[in-house]
């Protein structure tokens, strides 16, 4: 399988008609969070960015099932 970012996968996501789609769509209106330390890993990036630009609870919980899917999409158990 090709190796795509979170945000990339999130771009493909934006027509869903549920949580993830209304996150993914809110989404596609910034760039991507970029990290500010040097060991952050993915999760921890964009829970930061979000944290840092004041996210709901709402909106925490949609990047937690979106970033959920991803990484069993990733890594197939």
């Amino acid at each position: 399988m090709e190796s795509f970012s979170f945000y990339q996968w999130l771009q493909t996501q934006i027509e869903r008609k549920d949580i993830i789609g209304d996150f993914a769509h809110t989404m596609s209106h910034f760039d991507e969070p970029q990290a500010t330390r040097k060991k952050a890993n993915g999760h921890m990036i964009w829970a930061t960015w979000l944290v840092d630009k004041n996210a709901s609870p709402d909106v925490i919980e949609a990047f937690n099932l979106a970033w959920n899917e991803y990484q069993h999409l990733i890594r197939p158990s």
